[in-house]
């Protein structure tokens, strides 16, 4: 009894310090405990104010969504650490608890099994977050203002919140293997609603450069004419060279048709010219004066990645190229922090973000907005010392939804959660163990999004022109 005591703690003594690891990572990573001042910064505008004088005067909301984009970017890089081999082998080790996963005995099925793992790793990891963004969207419903008892937690609380998340993720790597089954299709639905808001934040970001650089140049400055001028051939040069590679190497293949990454392609390239057309229309630009090709240039990279990504992951082996799969996982991964960072820090009401409920207060672009009449922050009490100025501009009605804010939070945490594991989705195998796969399910939310994204910018097109009595921003 004795001997099998311990051939059990041998077992799981190796892995069993793998889930309090992520644990720890997170709150190490945030620095918990105040280790440095600039750490503190990124904790919200309580802890903002502990900063060094020199960190800059920022408004309350600002800080906050600053503070939650830190947190979901800790979370990403944690799961993405659970991807390595040996981490994954690591994991193997708690069939006991999460049920087993069926693995041959030669060194390839041996090496699928660890990689399986960790990406059953990564779904346990946004766990965590997917389920704190979705807690605290319900939470703050409806709050109009910073005067709400629920403020405190929006903006607060945050060695709180870092555990709470901390904790889901923990208890997530003790979870049976077949509730991420589900988990996955629901990871899955939200990620395609997430590639329709990134489309629109991309959107956004264009019309904003655009318009930005364009009032720029005709106050006098030329060179913000040349840059436009060369991001747009930037894109559209990039999108033409993709184009042009997945003709050549994934549409051809022995014994293959390759007729579905055919359509995908050549259906992908003709909507583009088809946008990209309209954009250039004497009646859109009538209508539009601020359209033009670096927005059409915008949503065709877009789409054009998506068909990439979409093709590359299809079962239908038409290619012998490998390392494609990572090169869009990297690509996927920047996309979407630079469109949670946008949303963090854009909220203008005018912006299409704006329209979706991102801002409802018309609060001013950039991150250092302020007043320096506002009696907040200031001189420390104790020694006279200037601490950072932390500006609650939010008395008197909110900045941006709030429960949206997180709900869109939520939608990236199962994005990045696919991104991060290729697409993964898993399935029942034999004697109830699970697989890893890809199929067609990925495939084609990639492809209906990539086509929804182009629907939707050719109807903010045409719509000014189709109706000509209502104010289109």
């Amino acid at each position: 009894h004795r001997n099998s005591q311990h051939r059990v703690f041998d077992q799981t003594s190796t892995f069993f310090p793998l889930p309090f690891a992520a644990m720890g990572a997170i709150l190490s990573l945030v620095g918990l405990g105040g280790s440095t001042a600039w750490t503190a910064c990124c904790c919200g505008a309580s802890a903002c104010r502990m900063c060094c004088p020199s960190c800059p005067t920022t408004t309350n909301s600002t800080a906050t969504r600053i503070a939650y984009a830190v947190l979901l970017l800790v979370c990403a890089v944690v799961a993405w650490l659970l991807l390595l081999p040996a981490i994954g082998t690591d994991l193997a080790k708690m069939h006991k608890y999460t049920g087993k996963i069926g693995c041959g005995t030669s060194d390839q099925e041996q090496g699928r099994c660890s990689d399986q793992w960790s990406k059953l790793g990564v779904y346990r990891v946004f766990f965590g977050p997917a389920t704190f963004f979705a807690l605290m969207a319900i939470l703050t419903i409806k709050v109009r203002n910073s005067n709400d008892c629920r403020a405190g937690i929006h903006n607060g609380v945050w060695m709180l919140k870092l555990l709470l998340v901390a904790g889901a993720i923990t208890g997530a790597f003790f979870i049976d293997n077949s509730f991420f089954i589900t988990w996955g299709w629901i990871g899955l639905s939200f990620a395609f609603v997430f590639m329709v808001i990134q489309m629109i934040l991309l959107v956004d970001f264009s019309h904003s450069w655009n318009e930005s650089w364009l009032a720029k140049g005709e106050a006098g400055s030329k060179a913000y004419f040349f840059g436009l001028l060369l991001a747009t051939i930037l894109l559209y040069a990039s999108s033409f060279v993709v184009t042009v590679l997945l003709y050549v190497y994934f549409t051809k293949r022995d014994g293959q048709s390759c007729s579905q990454n055919k359509f995908f392609i050549s259906f992908n390239m003709i909507l583009g010219l088809i946008v990209t057309l309209l954009s250039m229309s004497s009646r859109v630009r009538e209508a539009l004066p601020t359209s033009g090709l670096l927005q059409s240039g915008v949503v065709v990279f877009y789409t054009t990645y998506l068909t990439w990504s979409a093709i590359s992951d299809s079962p239908n082996v038409c290619s012998d190229v490998t390392g494609s799969s990572t090169v869009t996982v990297v690509v996927g991964a920047i996309l979407t922090f630079v469109a949670v960072i946008y949303s963090s820090l854009r909220t203008s009401s005018a912006s299409q973000l704006g329209k979706l409920g991102m801002a409802t207060n018309g609060e001013k672009d950039g991150l250092l907005d302020y007043n320096d009449n506002d009696d907040d922050g200031g001189d420390d009490e104790e020694g006279g010392r200037r601490s950072q100025k932390v500006i609650d501009n939010e008395r008197s009605g909110v900045a941006y939804n709030w429960s949206y804010f997180h709900l869109v939070f939520m939608m990236a945490s199962f994005y990045l959660m696919m991104v991060l594991t290729d697409w993964a989705t898993f399935r029942d195998g034999d004697n109830a163990t699970v697989e890893v796969g890809k199929g067609y399910a990925s495939v084609w939310v990639k492809m209906v999004s990539s086509w929804i994204t182009i629907l939707l910018y050719a109807w903010s097109l045409v719509a000014p022109i189709m109706f000509p009595d209502r104010v289109f921003n």
